[in-house]
This record gives structure tokens, sequence and C-alpha cells, in this order.
């Protein structure tokens, strides 16, 4: 393809007669056909791996389809599902780059619905529209806690922020809802329960958070309140606003406030400290069945040895001889709590220990509440979560499709 533009269509065809040729020592060149793009695009894979064999069988049946049919295929089967052709042309672009890299073809290469190759999405803010006011409106603060409650249930089952918030049997915007709890958390910080007045508010033009997770003292949630109410007298809710955990953007904002309302509901008092997380955790899909999932998960790696090596840090040798290194461990985890739906991250360290010759690797889950170590002595596991010895930083990110490769790839791009 040197100085050729080709389709995507011909580049997959390029792609497995590449890796056929490769995996039979060939070295010869590869014919460039016309070849169309398929008519629609399915996609039921699971996110996992696919073994040499497995990829081989694929890169030729898909090579065949295409010369005989003239057309890329819409998906392919494959023993993790349908990969639809925008992922197929990933999959057999990561197996040639791992080629190029190490001069051979990967034992395993890992697969993942497209959406998560894409990486996980930004979040949006609704269009909400403008809902007219009448100045007269009010809402007592029993009215604003119910709405509250209802707000939580919909985001922790809906994952998202809704674009209208019904109190008192009237449809706001989550803007004006957002003005409603802050004005009534800093009236009843004071000791006032009067009614909320609601105003006309727009949606903020541009969300954006810096903020940590952590934990708000009562005076740092109240100050956030104040800030919002000062923000929101100009007609607009802010895009974010500061705090001592950072910028906290708009949904967040609207969350953590709601749930400040729903515990004086409870208790009859504002809560002595407020859990925040940044809204792209707060909205983290997570399976009903969480906790039930990630410890069958942790039981199974329990049952792999621990093994030093560099050819245990590949999952297929893990699998295969029944353990690896802490490498072969964490891209056990990672694949697996990734493919059940848990959010999952590998970390490692920034310096490591006796000049970067220590480079350890474990694994974090995010199940809602913040990134948390994976808990190894719970499932007396043979391996080793963070131990000392550099700053720790985050090396594979949630949701990607990833091999040892990577992993390499990703220490040496921070040491």
């Amino acid at each position: 393809m040197k100085n050729k533009q080709v389709t995507m269509p011909q580049f997959l065809l390029l792609l497995t007669y590449d890796v056929s040729q490769r995996n039979s020592g060939s070295t010869a060149k590869v014919p460039l056909k016309n070849v169309k793009k398929p008519t629609s695009a399915t996609e039921t894979v699971k996110s996992g791996t696919i073994s040499k064999s497995e990829y081989i069988n694929l890169a030729n049946n898909i090579k065949t389809n295409i010369n005989n049919q003239g057309q890329a295929p819409s998906y392919v089967k494959t023993s993790k599902g349908n990969i639809k052709y925008d992922s197929t042309v990933y999959f057999f672009s990561k197996t040639m780059d791992f080629y190029a890299k190490n001069k051979r073809l990967p034992y395993t290469v890992s697969v993942a619905p497209w959406n998560l190759n894409e990486g996980i999405s930004k979040p949006t803010t609704p269009t909400n529209p403008i809902i007219p006011t009448n100045p007269d409106t009010k809402f007592t603060i029993a009215q604003i806690i119910s709405a509250a409650n209802n707000y939580r249930k919909y985001v922790d089952t809906n994952y998202k922020t809704p674009s209208t918030v019904t109190v008192n049997n009237q449809k706001i915007t989550t803007a004006q809802f957002l003005q409603i709890l802050s004005f009534a958390i800093t009236q009843l910080n004071s000791g006032s329960k009067a009614s909320i007045t609601l105003k006309t508010v727009t949606n903020p033009t541009n969300p954006s958070e810096t903020v940590k997770a952590g934990t708000f003292t009562k005076a740092n949630y109240v100050k956030l309140a104040q800030d919002t109410k000062s923000a929101i007298c100009n007609g607009q809710a802010p895009n974010y606003v500061n705090s001592v955990l950072g910028n906290v953007r708009y949904e967040t904002l609207t969350y953590v406030f709601a749930k400040t309302i729903q515990f004086y509901g409870t208790n009859g008092r504002l809560p002595n400290t407020l859990s925040v997380v940044p809204y792209s955790q707060l909205n983290l899909c997570i399976p009903a069945n969480a906790l039930g999932i990630v410890d069958q998960i942790g039981k199974n790696e329990a049952t792999y040895a621990n093994i030093q090596g560099t050819r245990y840090s590949y999952l297929d040798v893990f699998l295969a001889e029944g353990g690896g290194n802490c490498w072969g461990s964490s891209l056990y985890l990672y694949t697996r709590l990734t493919a059940a739906g848990i959010q999952t991250r590998i970390m490692g360290y920034l310096k490591g220990i006796s000049n970067n010759a220590y480079k350890h690797a474990w694994v974090q889950i995010n199940l809602g509440d913040g990134w948390k170590n994976w808990d190894y002595k719970k499932y007396y596991s043979k391996h080793y979560g963070a131990l000392g010895g550099g700053t720790e930083v985050a090396l594979i990110g949630p949701g990607r499709n990833i091999d040892t490769q990577d992993l390499i790839n990703a220490y040496y791009a921070v040491l």
C-alpha cells in the first residue's frame, strides 16, 4: 500500500491476506482488488480473546468470501459471537501491528464490541427545552425531597441524566432542578425550611470536569451549593463549579445535591460528609449482579499459580499452563471482568524500583463508588495488588481490547 490510497473494504482484504501469508511464512505481494462495502453491520460479540488458530481460519474465510463475492462481510462468526465489519478491520489491524513490533503473529488477540474498541464516549448534556416559569411557582422542601428520590432512582437505573424532572406534578428542566436543589441546601444549612421559588434557568453550554473521587465535608458541599446558587442567578446553569476536589460538572452537581436532599429527607438533617465521584464514573452501567460476578472471577483467578518469567506475561500461556506472573494475572482479570461488564483498569508504577527494573501490574475495578484495588487477599490469590515502589498510574484504561504487547507499550510509555 506504499503511497497508495485504498478503501476500508480493500484494507480488510489486504489484512486477511497478510495474516494468512505470515502464518504460512510467505512474503509474497498481496494483490489489490475492488471490494464493495458491506450492506449492513450487526454485532453480538462479547469481550474476550481469540486463539491464533481461530483468527487464522477467520482470515482465510474472509479472504475467500471477499474474493468470491467481491464484497466485505457485514459480520463474521467467531467463538465470541458475531463481529461486525468495523471491529473486524480493527481486529486484524491490531494483529498485524503486533507482528510489525514482534516479528511474529500473536498467540491470542483480544476482541471487544465496536463501542468498546472506539473507547468510552464522553458524557453529553441533554439539550433540554426551556420551560416557561410562572414567577409564583414555589416548591416545599418535602416536594423537593420526593423529586430528589425519584431523580436518583432514575439515574441509578438508567445511568444517565434525565432531560426533565417532575416536582409536585410539574415538569421542570434538570437545570431548574439544580437551581431548587442548591437553593434548598443553602436554606436548610441556615435553618430555614421555606419554600423555594422556581426560576427560568438555561442549560450550560459545555460542561467539563476535573473532580477526583473523594469526600466533601459539610462545609465543602454547602459552599458548593452556595457557589452554584450564585452562578445560577445569572439565568444559566454552570458548566462546572470549583471545589476542594476539583471542578464539578453540571450533572455531577445535580446528582450530589439530590443525594444531599435525599439524606435530609431520611434523617432530618444535612449529612456531615458527602461522597462524590466524577460523572464518567457516576454513570457507569453496573450489572445488577456485579458483586456475584466479581466474586466468581476472583475465585477463578485464585486457582492460577504465580510463575515468574517473561513468557508467563502472556494470557494464552497463563491459561494453558495454569499460572503466570502479575502481567498474566492482570490480563486474565482485565479481560474476564471487562467481558462481564465490570469497569476495570490495569495499574502500574511510574518509576518502579531499582532503575525501573521492577514493573509490577495489578488491577482496579469500579462498581460505581470510584476505583478500588482488586482484593487479591479476599480470594486467596497467589498474586498481589499494589506493593509500593513508585507513583501509581493507570496503564490500561477501561473497555479496551488489549494483549500483552499493549501492556508492554503502556509501561514503557510512562517510564
